[in-house]
């Protein structure tokens, strides 16, 4: 898990935000040049509401909000399709539903 790079940085949260996201990208550096299998899954800004099961999912998304509900689904059914490895993507809240979403990454 990491964090969209431009997660509500219009709001200048000040200097304990812009080093929190510092660090999430060094770690993104890191992971993706290390030997690990990794995949990335940035989230657009967290809600409390209720998942709904659908999302927007790609290599580059706009920011938006996402339910914590809708990202842990979308984790988990990332770390169990094998063709989607060493990528970074974010995610936010849409209209596909997560399999998918997740289906059409699989085939860019």
């Amino acid at each position: 898990m990491s964090v969209f790079p431009e997660a509500w940085r219009e709001r200048n949260l000040g200097e304990d935000f812009d080093h929190y996201i510092d660090v999430k990208k060094r770690a993104d550096i890191a992971l993706t040049r290390s030997d690990l299998n990794d995949v990335i899954l940035r989230p657009s800004a967290l809600q409390d509401d209720p998942g709904r099961g659908t999302v927007a999912l790609g290599p580059a998304e706009i920011h938006d909000v996402i339910t914590r509900h809708d990202v842990a689904a979308t984790l988990a059914a990332l770390l169990h399709e094998p063709r989607i490895t060493r990528q970074i993507l974010e995610v936010t809240a849409e209209d596909t539903p997560i399999p998918d979403a997740i289906h059409a990454i699989t085939t860019i």
